[in-house]
C-alpha cells in the first residue's frame, strides 16, 4: 500500500523548494525537476507548482530557460 500524499499549496511548495535549495539538495546552477514531476511529488496540480515557481522566479531564487527548464540561480 502506497503512502497517502497530501496536496500542498503553492506557498508550501515554494517554502519547501526554498528549504531544499538552501540545504544544497539543488545546488546553484542545477536544473530543478519538471513541473509534472514536482506536481507528482507534492501531490498537487501542475498549476499549483507553476504558481510556486513563479514566486521563486520573482524572488530571483530560480531562473527559467525557455526550452530547457528551471535552474537554481547562480
Amino acid at each position: 500500500m502506497s503512502p497517502v500524499v497530501i496536496p500542498h499549496t503553492a506557498r508550501e511548495i515554494e517554502d519547501d523548494l526554498t528549504r531544499r535549495i538552501a540545504a544544497g539538495e539543488f545546488p546553484r546552477g542545477s536544473r530543478l525537476p519538471t513541473y509534472d514531476r514536482l506536481a507528482e511529488e507534492y501531490g498537487s496540480a501542475r498549476r499549483t507548482v507553476a504558481r510556486a515557481m513563479d514566486a521563486l522566479k520573482a524572488r530571483g531564487t530560480v531562473v527559467g530557460v525557455p526550452g530547457s527548464g528551471v535552474y537554481v540561480a547562480e
